[in-house]
C-alpha cells in the first residue's frame, strides 16, 4: 500500500470539552467548516466538480446536496471530523478511505473496562464466532481495542458489519468492504474516542486499520472543568 499521509495534532472544540486530534494534515475532512452552511456547500462543490469533472451541472448539484446532507447526519450525531483519504490508481490500486472520530460515552465500572462489550453494543452485534480481528493496545487515554473485520454487502439495503463464518450454500455477498473501529478511553471508563475506518476495497483494510489506530491511540479528549459553584471561593 502507499505510505501513511501525514499526521500532526490539531485541537477540535467538543460541547464537553476539547479534542486533541492526532490526524492527518492533508486529507479532505468533510465537517472542516462546523456549522458555516456556505462554506460547507463551497468546499463541497468543489470537491465534487474536481472528482466528477465530466458530469453535467445538474448531476454534480445532486451529488453536492448528497454531500450536504451527510455532513448534516454527521454533526448531528456528534462526529467531530469525517475525513477522506483518497489516492489515485497505482501499483496497489485505486484507494478510498473514509474515516470519522467522535466522543463517546463509555461505562464507569470500578473493574477494567471491557472494550469489546463496548464496541459489540455500540454496534448492536454480538463479536464472538463471527469474522472479525480484535487487539487491545495502551493509549494516550489509557487504554484502546480495535476491531477489523470486512462487512459484506449482501443487497442494495443490507450490509453485514461482521459477517458469521461462511458456510456451505450460503449466498454470494455483493461485495466486501473493510472496517477498522478503534476505541480509547481511560482505565475506569468514562469519556472516550471513537475512531471508525471504511475502505471500498477490502484488501487495503490493514492499511487503513494503522491510521485508524494511530489517530486513536494518539488523540486526548480534554474534559471542559465544572463550572465554581456561586459563592464558591477562588
Amino acid at each position: 500500500m502507499t505510505a501513511s499521509p501525514p499526521l500532526d495534532v490539531s485541537a477540535l472544540r467538543h460541547p464537553l470539552g476539547s479534542v486533541l486530534l492526532y490526524a492527518p494534515t492533508d486529507w479532505l475532512d468533510l465537517l472542516t467548516d462546523g456549522d458555516d452552511e456556505e462554506a460547507a456547500r463551497t468546499r463541497c462543490a468543489d470537491l465534487i466538480n474536481r472528482s466528477y469533472p465530466h458530469k453535467a451541472a445538474g448531476p454534480r448539484q445532486a451529488y453536492t446536496d448528497a454531500l450536504m446532507a451527510w455532513r448534516r447526519v454527521l454533526l448531528t450525531q456528534g462526529v467531530i471530523t469525517h475525513g477522506v483519504v483518497a489516492v489515485p490508481e497505482g501499483e496497489y490500486g485505486r484507494a478510498v478511505w473514509q474515516i470519522s472520530a467522535g466522543v463517546v460515552e463509555v461505562p464507569t465500572v470500578n473493574q477494567d473496562v471491557d472494550l469489546g462489550e463496548v464496541l459489540a453494543r455500540h454496534f448492536g452485534q454480538e463479536l464472538r464466532g463471527r469474522q472479525v480481528y480484535t487487539e487491545s493496545f495502551p493509549t494516550e487515554m489509557g487504554i484502546g481495542m480495535g476491531i477489523i473485520s470486512q462487512p459484506e454487502l449482501l443487497s442494495a439495503d443490507r450490509t453485514e458489519l461482521f459477517p458469521e463464518p461462511a458456510t456451505a450454500g450460503a449466498a454470494r455477498p455483493l461485495a466486501k468492504l473493510g472496517l477498522a473501529v478503534c476505541l480509547a478511553c481511560p482505565p475506569g471508563g468514562g469519556r472516550g474516542l471513537m475512531v471508525v475506518g471504511t475502505c471500498l476495497d477490502a484488501e487495503q483494510v490493514l492499511s487503513m486499520a494503522s491510521i485508524v489506530a494511530l489517530i486513536a491511540g494518539k488523540s486526548t479528549f480534554l474534559e471542559q472543568p465544572e463550572p465554581a459553584e456561586d459563592g464558591a471561593s477562588s
